[in-house]
């Protein structure tokens, strides 16, 4: 009896303790904190061999791809940096969050007290002070928060990070860094905003530094608002090169995070801030400077898929809090894209179209040209809100010297040769209408205004009162971006 006693004790124990382990085990892992990388590439539009971009080759993104979501419709909000940081930060539009143009901010060498109210360096644009950003609300939930290559967010006290790290484009350097930021992190979940800088200007010193990385310049596609000359080759060869680069450094990010065990439990979203850095592209509102490349790979992710869902930059942060089981700001403009990112839904729930603006590149009055943007996923219709008043483009995209850009001289000297890229850039300083419309589907190089024309009337029109109820449901309220709400800078 005894015996008999003993045995179901002893065998109670066993499956109870066994029973425990398992549902233990189980338990830890579903409730380890999900960790998250954003890897931010600077002036990348939307080119990877993945997406089909002609010359280049792009294995990590391709691979982070398969093993996730690839979005072929994702677009920023703005096509310039600064304000484009901020609106993924915030969830919210540069018009709403306050932080229109580019601004003023600490490099990320600079000492603490940058990063503070005492800072020497505030910019008077930035967002209000009442709106949550991702990484305040990240800290406050016990996340070590780190970035890496530039700030650009305005004001920098909105944005606290545990750590920084100017590392720029050295893919053998960024294995360090994000490996020390892993090591600093301890046994806290951990965000890093892994900003990358190629495909950014200067091109020139990125192919000189890692010349293993340019591509031939005759197996290179020209963009169709490009003009096709040997010239403009030259340059586009290093972007695409430095594309290629960008795509390398993301590659030694993922590397480590597989080497130190942790990748089957970190979210991973990769993308571009903003259109490649060309005329009619970065600081534009056409669409080669809001389409981004933008993949999203980890737990709960389904694999080996590609979505046409029109998603935003918007999105960004009310996924990653989703995701992180965070309440969501009521100042988000954005949705999750988790039910997507899942395979629960082919679309953002509501949505029909996407929405972009561009107030003015920098500060200086002769960069202010304000548009607004809506995309069906196959038209795309522009408003020039100012539109009878002369533009000037930013410094980095005509000047040579400084920047390496050889695309707006290439541009001019093929006035005769390919009339159409010249018009296009001369109407970019004056001449841009009212209203334009675009079928990216037969016209991706958007060549062809269809604005005013009998067969397209109809969509002019529907898309014409979209952006309108967008524009006052958003708080959109300003034509001129000096009437656009500043902030009160708190000390």
């Amino acid at each position: 009896m005894k015996n008999r006693f003993f045995i179901v004790l002893v065998s109670l124990f066993v499956f109870t303790n066994l029973s425990y382990k398992e549902n233990g085990i189980e338990k830890t892992e579903a409730q380890k904190p999900l960790n998250v990388v954003l890897i931010l590439t600077d002036d990348q539009g939307a080119h990877l061999s993945a997406l089909g971009t002609k010359g280049i080759a792009t294995p990590h993104a391709d691979q982070l791809a398969k093993n996730g979501v690839l979005f072929t419709n994702a677009f920023a909000v703005v096509p310039s940096c600064s304000p484009s940081r901020s609106s993924i930060m915030t969830g919210m539009f540069p018009h709403a969050n306050g932080h229109w143009r580019n601004t003023i901010t600490p490099k990320l060498s600079d000492g603490d007290k940058e990063f503070t109210r005492e800072s020497s360096t505030i910019d008077k644009v930035g967002i209000h002070e009442y709106i949550r950003t991702l990484p305040e609300l990240l800290q406050e939930n016990g996340y070590f928060t780190a970035i890496t290559q530039k700030f650009h967010m305005s004001p920098p006290w909105k944005f606290p990070y545990s750590e920084r790290n100017a590392v720029q484009n050295d893919p053998e350097e960024f294995k360090k860094v994000i490996s020390g930021f892993i090591e600093d992190a301890g046994d806290k979940p951990f965000f890093f905003q892994a900003n990358i800088a190629p495909p950014h200007r200067n091109l020139d010193k990125h192919m000189e530094q890692f010349p293993e990385f340019l591509p031939h310049k005759d197996s290179i596609e020209v963009p169709q608002y490009l003009a096709d000359t040997p010239k403009m080759r030259e340059d586009l060869v290093k972007y695409y090169g430095s594309v290629q680069l960008a795509d390398a450094c993301a590659g030694s990010i993922i590397e480590v995070l597989k080497e130190k065990g942790l990748l089957e439990n970190t979210l991973i979203i990769f993308t571009g801030d903003q259109g490649e850095p060309y005329h009619r592209a970065k600081a534009s509102p056409y669409y080669a400077g809001l389409h981004v490349p933008y993949i999203a790979s980890g737990p709960g992710v389904e694999k080996d898929k590609i979505s046409k869902a029109l998603i935003s930059h918007i999105d960004i942060m009310p996924t990653i809090l989703d995701y992180l089981k965070i309440d969501i700001p009521e100042t988000v403009q954005g949705k999750s894209l988790k039910p997507i990112f899942s395979g629960n839904a082919d679309k953002v729930s509501g949505r029909n179209y996407v929405f972009g603006e561009h107030n003015s590149h920098g500060p200086i009055r002769a960069e202010h040209y304000p548009s607004r943007i809506i995309f069906d996923g196959r038209f795309y219709y522009i408003q020039n809100l100012m539109h009878e008043k002369s533009y000037e483009l930013p410094a980095d995209l005509m000047v040579e010297k400084g920047w390496g850009n050889r695309s707006y001289k290439a541009t001019l000297d093929a006035k005769e040769t390919h009339p159409v890229q010249y018009k296009l850039l001369k109407q970019l300083e004056s001449g841009r209408p009212f209203e334009e419309l675009y079928d990216i589907e037969n016209d991706p190089g958007q060549l062809v205004n269809l604005a005013g024309e009998e067969k397209y009337a109809q969509k002019q029109i529907e898309l014409k009162n979209a952006l309108g109820k967008w524009r006052k449901a958003s708080g959109d309220l300003a034509d001129d971006p000096l009437e656009i709400r500043t902030r009160q800078i708190k000390r």
